[in-house]
């Protein structure tokens, strides 16, 4: 049996979920939907260079999918009009281009069509790979080309496919971050907006301001999906970049939502303080110590200020 830096396992009807093992225990949470001439991929993880265990045979991600796919008689389809074999097409997602999210994106760059927000394209176009963290990691940042720059609330079809897609533009962790909805098995992939006992990271290229707009704007749509789905009995749940496969959306939300002005009030726990990169960052939980945020003093304190609350954040630490 093949050793692999990856897990491959059922996340509902249609999708997997592969964590990549990483040498940089990031463990990112990545997914592949499959249709019946198509494959979607949601992220690519670290990339080959940076598995936890360098001694396993496989670190592919592209091949250990596709491996567990042809296991399966996924991989493939007969062409109805040829009668040919082919390979399903891959459509790559890229919820945000942070390292451990396009690691691996250079393995599908030749041959397949790749997503990604429209929303600041000059964040991806220029400097990626200060942008990206790649060059803050020694990651080798991935060239590829933009298929198609994504909108909001696009409803996503590919040559004829209904993808059974939207796409929502939800900027803040980083300027390019996007979440998509599955109608299909009510799923929201959240990327890193949203996640459970980590705290969401506000670094760099984060806004606060921007964030807290998006989660609004995500609480909306999930209330107004959760409306339509109650008749069936199911509410969406959320698959995130990293720990969260399956929690309700909306209370997710709502925890984040209430965690967020608290932080920005001076109520949330801190927890911790430190250096990152030569940022002094403040690591705020809610008391149930399951949603937080760690945030550039710099970061906090603007998005303090903009929201008119007025008290004195921690003296920054030493490195």
């Amino acid at each position: 049996m093949t050793t692999s830096c990856f897990s491959f396992t059922p996340l509902n009807n249609s999708t997997y979920k592969v964590v990549q093992d990483d040498s940089l225990n990031e463990l990112p949470f990545i997914y592949v939907k499959v249709y019946p001439t198509l494959l979607v991929l949601i992220d690519t993880g670290c990339g080959p260079n940076h598995a936890k265990d360098p001694s396993v045979e496989e670190k592919s991600i592209r091949r250990h999918i596709e491996t567990n796919l042809e296991k399966e008689g996924k991989l493939k389809y007969v062409d109805a009009e040829t009668n040919e074999t082919k390979n399903k097409h891959w459509l790559v997602f890229i919820t945000h281009t942070h390292y451990d999210h396009i690691g691996g994106l250079f393995e599908f760059a030749d041959d397949s069509s790749i997503f990604i927000s429209g929303y600041s394209q000059e964040y991806i176009l220029k400097d990626l790979g200060c942008n990206s963290l790649c060059c803050a990691f020694n990651i080798p940042t991935p060239k590829f080309t933009v298929s198609h720059w994504l909108e909001q609330n696009e409803h996503l079809t590919f040559d004829g496919v209904d993808l059974h897609l939207e796409a929502l533009i939800t900027p803040g962790h980083t300027p390019d971050e996007i979440a998509l909805y599955d109608s299909e098995e009510h799923v929201f992939y959240a990327g890193d907006s949203l996640y459970e006992v980590l705290p969401i990271y506000i670094i760099e290229t984060s806004n606060m301001i921007e964030y807290i707009e998006s989660i609004d704007m995500m609480l909306k749509f999930v209330r107004d999906k959760n409306k339509e789905l109650e008749p069936l009995g199911v509410r969406v749940t959320t698959a995130s970049g990293h720990i969260t496969d399956s929690a309700d959306t909306e209370n997710l939300i709502i925890e984040t939502q209430e965690c967020f002005w608290d932080t920005l009030k001076g109520k949330a726990v801190l927890t911790e303080q430190k250096v990152m990169r030569g940022k002094n960052l403040l690591i705020y939980m809610n008391e149930a110590n399951n949603v937080g945020f760690m945030c550039i003093d710099t970061k906090l304190e603007e998005a303090k200020k903009h929201f008119g609350f007025e008290w004195n954040l921690p003296a920054p630490v030493s490195a």
